[in-house]
């Protein structure tokens, strides 16, 4: 086999990258996406908070490791780390073979700059991501290995349910070593996994994939640590070797620091930055907190198509598929199926981490499950002032209206704890404004608060979409129906 060939392809999926929730890889190469600690840590919803857990809990094992330079447990905790070849994220020349932590010698040089990081044990890192910015031989794709390896038994979960969805054959295989955080140590076991021609599949949701680390070095020391130094240079005015007159007079002088010349005194390897880092810690705070928001914008579906290659989705024709399908049991699961892929485009950015038909308690059975990944817009607002962490969504494929057992259904799989707003979609609803009376009293009575949305809503939907993606301002304005009927249903239960 040669050539690109996509997940979408060599399983015949039938959908391609807009409307899947994974990055569709091609699976005889990699694709040019990295996994971003910070974007999982920053994200609400169990399953980005199941990954941030372990993250956390893993690099809080290594940091005690190294702080107490114990040689044997740092080893163990990372020669595991092998090259997760299985995901296909990166940038290979050719076939997938991953670029950072393919041998022992790579593995022991990252436990020697580990070892070797004043950073490390200092108190000045503090997450895994800090390590991009002061620990030598880690960039983007080590990061990204790093996080991937730590959270492959997440992945392997989220990929059984999307594989499951869409027919994707599993096989019983090992896809490498994962972490297990009630015991701090690393695991093996084989898992169902799909097969591609150079071994293990593992799926990544394209919601926690960057271009690039949303940490990066450069950018904490010109932006965030240097105008420190700056700052002190130009107290000391033409004092300072570094501080030049520029223009002289009483109202126009002004001074200028050469910040080439500041920055070969100051040096502006890692060690350096961190030993300037440490004298200067407001400047890590800042850096962290503008980060901690920045990273909470996932790539919009341009730069996704852009980044893998792919065409941006057609949602429109994702809407005439839904459309196609006759109302009626016979047609529940090509509805779902339907439904989800239409979803999963249209929110985008917003919505993402999909889980299909996950089961709680047991008992309850949702349909779609998204984490709440919005950095601005309509949910990003929710989040602000409502549990939305969580947003569950049941899909009825009904010829009549659906009622209140319907209603109830989607109703009862909202809490305080995983979120209280969710959707029930359906075919077409004759009385409007009977089933808005309807939850309007759900959320009265605490049941949290249900969007009803038929055919018709889902193609005003569409049209405000199209109205908005190439616009400035299209994370307000999308979604205005929506609001809308959340809006009726707040102004009842307050």
């Amino acid at each position: 086999m040669s050539g690109i060939q996509r997940v979408s392809e060599i399983f015949n999926l039938g959908l391609e990258q807009g409307a899947l929730d994974f990055v569709d890889v091609d699976v005889m190469g990699d694709v040019p996406v990295y996994i971003d600690p910070t974007a999982i840590r920053t994200q609400l919803g169990d399953w980005a908070e199941a990954c941030a857990h372990s993250i956390a809990v893993y690099f809080e094992t290594l940091l005690q490791a190294v702080r107490a330079n114990d040689l044997t447990h740092i080893r163990s905790l990372v020669y595991p780390l092998s090259e997760p070849n299985e995901t296909h994220l990166g940038v290979s020349s050719g076939k997938a073979k991953g670029r950072s932590l393919g041998s022992r010698k790579r593995a022991d040089d990252l436990v020697d700059a580990l070892r070797g990081s004043r950073a490390m044990t200092s108190g000045l890192i503090e997450d895994l991501e800090d390590t991009v910015l002061f620990v030598d031989g880690i960039g983007r794709d080590i990061l990204s290995d790093i996080a991937t390896c730590v959270i492959r038994v997440h992945l392997i979960e989220y990929t059984v349910s999307q594989a499951t969805f869409h027919g994707i054959p599993l096989q019983r295989q090992f896809a490498g070593p994962h972490w297990d955080s009630e015991t701090r140590t690393w695991r093996e076991a084989d898992f169902d996994l799909p097969r591609v021609p150079d071994g293990p599949l593992v799926l990544v949701p394209k919601a926690i994939v960057r271009l690039h680390p949303t940490y990066d070095k450069g950018q904490f020391y010109r932006g965030f640590l240097r105008p420190f130094f700056e700052g002190a240079e130009l107290e000391k005015g033409v004092n300072s070797e570094f501080v030049t007159l520029i223009r002289q007079g009483k109202k126009n002088q002004a001074l200028r620091v050469d910040k080439g010349a500041l920055d070969e005194h100051l040096g502006t390897s890692k060690t350096a930055v961190a030993r300037h880092a440490e004298t200067f810690p407001a400047a890590m705070e800042a850096y962290r907190a503008a980060k901690s928001t920045e990273a909470q914008a996932p790539l919009s579906l341009a730069m996704l198509a852009e980044s893998t290659g792919t065409p941006p989705p057609n949602l429109r024709e994702l809407y005439e598929e839904i459309r196609a399908i006759q109302p009626g049991k016979a047609g529940a699961t090509a509805y779902h199926r339907a439904v989800a892929a239409y979803l999963t485009a249209l929110f985008t950015g917003s919505l993402g981490n999909q889980r299909l038909e996950v089961t709680l308690h047991g008992l309850k059975r949702i349909d779609i499950t998204y984490d709440n990944v919005a950095a601005d817009g309509l949910f990003r607002w929710l989040a602000l002032h409502w549990p939305a962490a969580y947003v569950p969504i049941e899909c009825k494929n009904y010829f009549e209206d659906v009622a209140n057992p319907e209603l109830d259904q989607i109703a009862m799989r909202l809490s305080p704890q995983r979120g209280q707003v969710g959707f029930l979609v359906c075919r077409t609803l004759t009385n409007k404004q009977r089933m808005l009376d309807r939850c309007r009293s759900a959320a009265l009575d605490g049941h949290g608060f249900v969007i009803v949305l038929d055919d018709a809503d889902l193609l005003v939907l569409l049209k405000e979409f199209e109205a908005t993606v190439n616009a400035a301002d299209d994370a307000q304005r999308r979604f205005a129906l929506i609001r809308t009927r959340f809006d009726d249903l707040v102004g009842y239960s307050m």
